[in-house]
């Protein structure tokens, strides 16, 4: 969240290399989230409100170019291939939670 002026309020959330996209979003359960993806091949989601890591980083075998996100499905960009990736979450929703499917929309050979 910002201040009214347009400071950063927070400390910064980040990446271990580059960060190259960012998305908003929300939890089926209405949560606000950040969704992060970058360099470092890692996509990571914080809760909106004080910047608390959602889940598990997800680690993906190659840098991560752009992210999209809609409730619990995360689609991520990396090298020549488009993901789906869906959140699951145990009860209660906060921080008990990992990256459970991974299907692979499309895949190319060079």
């Amino acid at each position: 969240m910002a201040a009214a002026d347009g400071t950063p309020v927070g400390k910064p959330l980040g990446h271990t290399d580059w960060v190259t996209a960012v998305a908003v979003g929300a939890l089926p359960d209405g949560t606000p989230v950040i969704v992060g993806c970058g360099g470092d091949g890692t996509v990571r989601v914080w809760r909106l409100a004080d910047g608390t890591p959602v889940v598990p980083p997800l680690e993906l075998r190659e840098p991560v170019r752009d992210v999209a996100v809609h409730g619990n499905i995360i689609v991520t960009a990396a090298g020549a291939n488009i993901a789906i990736h869906q959140l699951t979450f145990q009860r209660p929703m906060a921080l008990a939670a990992a990256f459970q499917e991974h299907r692979q929309l499309g895949e190319t050979t060079g």
